[in-house]
């Protein structure tokens, strides 16, 4: 698990060039994948969540902003997860009671807090657990470049920072697959942050009739310290939007320590961390992401920043609403 490189975001430079060619390859192998998949249908909806860069769009809280206007309008989803950073690879239902990241991944244990979660290297056979589980409808977490099952709606999320980085494919860049393709697929364009119609045109152009909606992270719960100096720190694919949420609150940041996406802290780590907290007088903070995979003995240390997606329009809610009274029609 690497950080991401700094390069992504330029589109010249030597690591650029020198990598370019591996893009074609990955390219390649990605398109052979996909077209040599049939994909296999579910018995209830399937919603699908997915972006084409490589972390950081905001897929994990738009699944949970996702079950959440489903289980508005009496539904109950269930989550498939591929259970990314976990060892265990076999379908599993995720316990909170039981599981740590390091056998499900750590997005599986913040979707598991959501609705019922499910991971597995084989999403047909999640599928299948799933709905015999009860699920009336199933969430894939990041299904975007996984084909193997028939998606009913496809909802594409764009980070209005990040946005799509170089625009090449990786290693060269952070896409998985070109932006055009990745619209073509989505039902709808969920943009995360600040309004952005450069953006919005953009999009617009590439795929003129595909619905737009916008969204923006909003803390929830108590965030307020005595004093506002912290340290923060995350292992995320895009770390300055949590730099950005950190001085949008109104921190004094002393410092701001990136991590690999998805990494896993030690013991060591963690006492640096403390330390490097008490020398600056200051309180660690990080995301829910990063603190299930602190260790237990130093949790109390941490402060989490909770993040939640609020949509500015109702978009979103009324298109899966159609989707899910589509489906009662046929059935």
């Amino acid at each position: 698990m690497l950080k991401t490189p700094s390069f992504w975001r330029d589109d010249e430079g030597v690591w650029v060039r020198v990598l370019s060619p591996l893009s074609k390859v990955y390219s390649f192998i990605s398109s052979m994948r996909m077209n040599n998949t049939v994909p296999e249908s579910a018995s209830v909806p399937v919603i699908c969540v997915g972006n084409v860069v490589c972390g950081g769009a905001g897929k994990t809280p738009t699944v949970e902003l996702v079950c959440d206007i489903l289980k508005g309008i009496s539904h109950n989803p269930h989550i498939l997860s591929a259970g990314y950073g976990g060892y265990l690879k076999n379908v599993v239902k995720v316990d909170l009671a039981m599981h740590s990241y390091l056998q499900v991944g750590d997005e599986a244990l913040l979707s598991a807090k959501v609705a019922t979660t499910w991971i597995g290297k084989n999403r047909v056979n999640s599928a299948n657990a799933a709905t015999l589980a009860g699920a009336d409808v199933l969430v894939i977490d990041d299904g975007f470049q996984n084909n193997s099952l028939v998606q009913d709606f496809k909802i594409m999320v764009v980070d209005a920072g990040q946005q799509f980085g170089n625009e090449r494919l990786f290693p060269a860049g952070p896409l998985r697959e070109t932006v055009e393709s990745g619209l073509k697929k989505a039902d709808i364009v969920l943009i995360i942050g600040d309004k952005n119609d450069a953006l919005m045109d953009r999009i617009h152009r590439i795929r003129p009739n595909v619905p737009l909606s916008c969204a923006k992270m909003e803390v929830v719960g108590d965030v307020e310290f005595e004093d506002k100096k912290v340290i923060g720190f995350c292992g995320l694919g895009y770390p300055e939007k949590f730099r950005k949420t950190l001085d949008e609150i109104g921190f004094s940041v002393k410092d701001f320590i990136v991590f690999a996406d998805h990494h896993p802290y030690t013991i060591t780590e963690s006492q640096k961390l403390i330390k490097a907290a008490k020398n600056a007088g200051a309180r660690l903070v990080t995301t829910m992401k990063d603190y299930v995979k602190i260790p237990d003995i130093f949790k109390h240390e941490m402060n989490v920043i909770n993040i939640k997606l609020r949509v500015e329009d109702g978009t979103l809610s009324n298109l899966l609403t159609e989707v899910m009274d589509k489906s009662a029609a046929t059935e």
